[in-house]
């Protein structure tokens, strides 16, 4: 009985360290893509997450962006992010979900953006199959920030994407909503 108490301590504190482990913010400085780019300029601001999914998703994205010819600022959700969106036309938050909510690095920096100004907002989230929850409290974030939600892509790992956009291939459906942003010109 102790051997199997002490088993499942053991088990609970990995959860829990590798938890905190996946919800960790990442610091990145900004790289530039396309900087001559002039239909817009598009912020990305990412949680890395701890798989390759959603990083090849959110590429796939930005290279939708920058074929439409947008420059295209891209650096992680950290305290570093930018929160002063004025010279820019169009934000991108995009990030992984961790225990059925958006991950945490994502919904802080939205916190600390504080007031859009109804710039327009693109989401990205992915999720293993049961992300609609996740995606809820991430649009209520964009919407408390003051941002103006534009696109919001729930992608799955394991459930069939199809169900949501007739087509399964998570990267192809990314870089289509990058290349259907058109932002009006005043």
């Amino acid at each position: 009985m102790q051997f199997l108490l002490v088993g499942l301590g053991v088990l609970a504190a990995l959860a829990v360290l590798s938890y905190l482990w996946l919800i960790r913010e990442v610091a990145t400085g900004i790289e530039v893509l396309n900087p001559e780019g002039g239909a817009g300029t598009a912020l990305v601001v990412y949680h890395p997450g701890r798989f390759g999914f959603g990083q090849r998703v959110r590429a796939a994205f930005v290279e939708g962006l920058v074929s439409n010819g947008w420059r295209v600022e891209t650096t992680t959700a950290s305290a570093l992010a930018p929160t002063d969106l004025s010279t820019y036309d169009l934000l991108v938050v995009s990030g992984p979900t961790y225990w059925f909510t958006p991950s945490r690095p994502m919904l802080s920096y939205l916190r600390r953006l504080r007031d859009a100004a109804g710039k327009p907002v693109a989401t990205i989230l992915t999720a293993m199959g049961a992300g609609e929850r996740s995606n809820a409290i991430l649009q209520k974030a964009v919407q408390a920030a003051k941002g103006e939600l534009v696109v919001s892509l729930l992608l799955y790992t394991v459930r069939p994407n199809e169900d949501l956009y007739g087509i399964n291939d998570a990267e192809e459906i990314a870089s289509s909503a990058a290349k259907e942003i058109r932002l009006p010109r005043g």
